[in-house]
């Protein structure tokens, strides 16, 4: 049985998570052409190594509509403020989009503004295009009418409805009404469907994550400063165990959390089993601490 342990004692991100489960293996190729089965706008995808503190982890590096710095997505402000390079960067903790309507962590991108996928997102990106928003109930039908994997179509469906279900409840609209900032939502549907993809490529059978930090601090998002984690990032992270270790910023996006609350199956700090390879994946902020997550593959009787 293959088992993956996620360890997240440093936080997590949507983009983070994609480039340490390519680094543990996932064929970089077969995830890219699975999320351009989607046929949505023009990206380049790819990896670049990259030191972070004495670890040399993968770094995700997104070029969306050619721009430098999409625009800003979930609520996702900065603090991980990770450089993304998500080119448009996703750091890690950068970018949930999700606009629910106007709103990334920064990666998750609802628009919030902010976070990232570790808040990682940071970034405020300016959108110079006025592309149209996408509701949650426009993505799940362009997952659905799409040539993804039965796998990925359920799981990606899964994760977005969960952050569509937070957003809706915080923001006290119909889930199918959330809407994701147009590059935000982008930003996202590489994230899920690249993490989904990676998994169906790496035979995973069982998921297991360690506890997760939030960090603490405030975060900026369209309505205003809010204390981390965003009110997004809190919802979705009921019912998952919450580590001790705390850093100023953004550690754990909503697309990050949405990743924890629908595909883990325990939480465990150690797992157990005969590690067989381990990944990373860096963000773009800077911290004290090594910002990575790592994911480990394990063999399981």
């Amino acid at each position: 049985m293959t088992t993956l342990w996620i360890d997240c004692k440093y936080g997590i991100a949507g983009d983070m998570l994609l480039a340490s489960l390519i680094d543990l293996g996932a064929d970089q190729a077969r995830v890219e052409a699975e999320i351009k089965k989607l046929n949505i706008e023009d990206f380049t995808f790819g990896i670049v190594k990259k030191n972070v503190l004495g670890i040399t982890a993968n770094y995700l590096k997104l070029d969306l509509f050619g721009h430098d710095q999409p625009s800003p997505a979930y609520h996702h402000h900065d603090e991980h403020a990770h450089d993304h390079g998500h080119h448009h960067h996703h750091d890690e903790h950068a970018h949930d989009h999700v606009h629910h309507h106007h709103d990334e962590h920064a990666h998750d991108h609802v628009h919030h503004h902010h976070h990232g996928d570790h808040t990682h997102d940071h970034h405020s990106h300016t959108h110079h295009h006025d592309h149209d928003h996408r509701s949650a109930a426009d993505i799940y039908h362009l997952i659905n009418h799409s040539d993804l994997s039965p796998y990925v179509k359920e799981k990606s469906i899964l994760l977005f409805k969960e952050i569509a279900r937070a957003e809706s409840k915080i923001h006290g609209v119909p889930e199918a009404e959330v809407h994701f900032h147009e590059v935000g939502a982008l930003d996202s549907i590489i994230d899920i469907i690249g993490v989904c993809a990676a998994l169906e490529d790496l035979a995973v059978d069982k998921i297991y994550a360690s506890p997760v930090p939030t960090g603490h601090g405030l975060v900026t998002m369209a309505h205003g400063l809010y204390p981390i984690p965003a009110p997004a990032t809190a919802e979705i992270l009921v019912g998952v165990p919450l580590a001790e270790f705390s850093e100023k910023g953004e550690l754990t996006t909503p697309t990050g959390a949405a990743f924890l609350k629908v595909l883990v199956d325990e939480f465990s700090e150690s797992p157990g089993g005969i590690i067989e390879k381990i990944g990373y994946g860096a963000g773009t902020a800077n911290f004290a601490h090594p910002n990575v997550l790592r994911t480990v593959l394990l063999k399981k009787k």
